[in-house]
C-alpha cells in the first residue's frame, strides 16, 4: 500500500470521545483526545466531535495563519498563552508556551483568536532565579526543552560579581541582599527529575571554589546566610572545582528551590571568574 500525504491545513482523524470545537487535540491509541498541559498535540479541532469514533478535521500546527482556541478562564488580550488542561489555553504560565492571544477571554470556554508561535512544539519557559542572582551575576541563562520523552533543564551561571560567604555552607549570591536561589523545580515545567550534573566550564576565582548545590523548600535564602537555616537537601559535595570538572547531582524534589553554597567558607569575597552549567533530566 502506498503512503498518503496532505498539503492542506487540515487532516481528518477519528475521535476517541465527544470533543468540543477548537480544543487542542493529540493522538491517544490512534484516536483523538484532548491534549494536556505538557502536550502540544496535532493541532486544534475545526469542528466538534459529537461522539466516540466520529471523524473530524484537525487544523494542524503546520497550517498558516491564526486559529480559534478555547480559553480555560479569563485571558488578557495580547497576553502570552500557554497549554492548559483539557485541550484549552490560558495566560497563566504553565511552563508550556504556545503563542499570543489576539482577543481577550472573560470566562472558561470562551473562544479566542490565537497567533501560534511554536508550531505546536511546546516551548517551555526556563526557571526564574531570585534577584540575589539575576541582578548581580555576570550571566544567568536557563532553558527547558523536550528531548525525546525526557525534559532537559539547563542552567548556565557566570559567578562573576556574586559573593561567597565566610562560613562553610553559606549561600552564594549578591553581597548580603536578595533571594539567591537559581529557580524553582516544578513537575509542570521540568518534569520529575531523575538525574543531574554540574559541569565547571571556568575555574572559580577569588570566591570559594568548593561549590555545592542544594535544594530547599523556601525561596528566601540570602547570600552569607547558612543553607541550614532553610529546609534543605544537599544535591552534591563537589570539592574544589576546576574547568572540566563534572559532578553528579541528586534529583531535587518537586517544588524545591536550587541554591549554590560555598563548601569551605575559606573566602568571603566576590568572584572574578567561574562559570557553571547545571543540567537536569526529568520525565
Amino acid at each position: 500500500m502506498s503512503a498518503g500525504m496532505v498539503e492542506t491545513p487540515t487532516r481528518t482523524f477519528q475521535a476517541s470521545a465527544a470533543l468540543d470545537k477548537y480544543l487542542r487535540v493529540k493522538l491517544s491509541s490512534g484516536k483523538l483526545a484532548a491534549a494536556g498541559i505538557g502536550e502540544g498535540g496535532l493541532g486544534t479541532l475545526d469542528r466538534a466531535a459529537l461522539a466516540s469514533d466520529d471523524y473530524v478535521p484537525v487544523r494542524l500546527w503546520t497550517a498558516q495563519g491564526t486559529r480559534k482556541m478555547v480559553a480555560a478562564g479569563a485571558v488578557t488580550q495580547f497576553a502570552n498563552v500557554y497549554a492548559a488542561a483539557s485541550g484549552k489555553v490560558d495566560d497563566t504560565n504553565s511552563g508550556h508556551y504556545l503563542g499570543i492571544a489576539l482577543q481577550a477571554a472573560t470566562a472558561d470556554d470562551d473562544i479566542i483568536e490565537v497567533l501560534p508561535l511554536t508550531g505546536g512544539s511546546l516551548t517551555r519557559v526556563g526557571n526564574t532565579a531570585g534577584v540575589g542572582i539575576t541582578g548581580t551575576a555576570a550571566s544567568f541563562v536557563t532553558s527547558v526543552e523536550t528531548v525525546g520523552t525526557m525534559v532537559k533543564t539547563s542552567i548556565l551561571i557566570d559567578l562573576t560579581g556574586l559573593n561567597s560567604g565566610g562560613t562553610a555552607n553559606d549561600i552564594i549570591g549578591a553581597d548580603g541582599a536578595g533571594a539567591a536561589h537559581l529557580g524553582q523545580i516544578t513537575a509542570a515545567v521540568n518534569g520529575t527529575i531523575v538525574a543531574g550534573t554540574m559541569t565547571c566550564l571556568e575555574t572559580p576565582a577569588t570566591g570559594d571554589d568548593d561549590i555545592n548545590v542544594y535544594s530547599a523548600t523556601e525561596a528566601t535564602g540570602v547570600e552569607d546566610t547558612a543553607i541550614g537555616d532553610l529546609t534543605e537537601t544537599a544535591l552534591c559535595n563537589s570539592g574544589d572545582l576546576t574547568a572540566g570538572t563534572v559532578i553528579g547531582l541528586a534529583a531535587p524534589a518537586a517544588d524545591q528551590y536550587l541554591y549554590l553554597t560555598g563548601g569551605t567558607g575559606d573566602s568571603d569575597a566576590t568572584y572574578t571568574a567561574g562559570i557553571l552549567l547545571l543540567e537536569f533530566w526529568g520525565k
